[in-house]
C-alpha cells in the first residue's frame, strides 16, 4: 500500500496524508452507510455478490444514492514484493520528492523514513502493476448449486 500510495504523489506531484486509527477514536462517517446497509439488509435476500451493489445504492436516497463502483478481478493488484511490516505508527506522509515520512504520535513533527536510494527509480502507474488475480474467482460446484 505504502508503495502505490508513494508512486501516486511521484506520478501526480501531490503530497499524501495517511493516517491510522488510534483504539477508542474510530468512529467514521462510513459507519453510517454501513450501518443503513445493513438496514436494507435485514428484509432481503442475496444470491449473488453482484446483488450487494444494488443494495448499498438503495441504502442512501438523500442527499442522493451512493456512488458504487463494482470491482472486478482485474482491479486488485499485488503489493507482496515489498510489505513493510511496521508497529506503532500513527500517520504516514508519501511526497513528490519520493520521501515517506512518518509520527508515532499525532502531536510529534515528521520524521523520515531512511530508504535506499538509487538514481535509476522509476514510479509505476497502476497500470504497469501485475494482477493479484489472473482470472475471476472460482466457486466451488455445491456453492454454484445453492446459486
Amino acid at each position: 500500500m505504502s508503495n502505490a500510495l508513494l508512486s501516486t504523489a511521484m506520478n501526480h506531484n501531490i503530497i499524501i496524508e495517511q493516517k491510522f486509527l488510534e483504539v477508542g477514536h474510530t468512529q467514521m462517517e462510513a459507519d453510517t452507510m454501513h450501518s443503513t446497509i445493513e438496514r436494507v439488509l435485514k428484509n432481503k435476500d442475496i444470491n449473488v455478490p453482484a446483488e450487494y451493489v444494488g443494495v448499498c445504492r438503495s441504502g442512501r436516497k438523500k442527499p442522493k444514492p451512493c456512488d458504487v463502483t463494482y470491482l472486478g478481478h482485474k482491479y486488485f493488484k499485488n503489493f507482496n514484493d515489498s510489505d513493510p511490516k511496521v508497529t506503532n505508527i500513527r500517520a504516514l506522509r508519501y511526497t513528490p520528492s519520493g520521501e515517506i515520512y512518518f509520527k508515532l504520535r499525532f502531536p510529534d513533527e515528521w520524521q523520515t523514513i531512511p530508504q535506499r536510494k538509487s538514481s535509476n527509480v522509476v514510479p509505476l502507474l497502476f497500470t504497469q502493476l501485475r494482477n493479484l488475480h489472473a482470472t475471476g474467482r472460482k466457486i466451488t460446484a455445491g456453492k454454484f448449486e445453492d446459486l
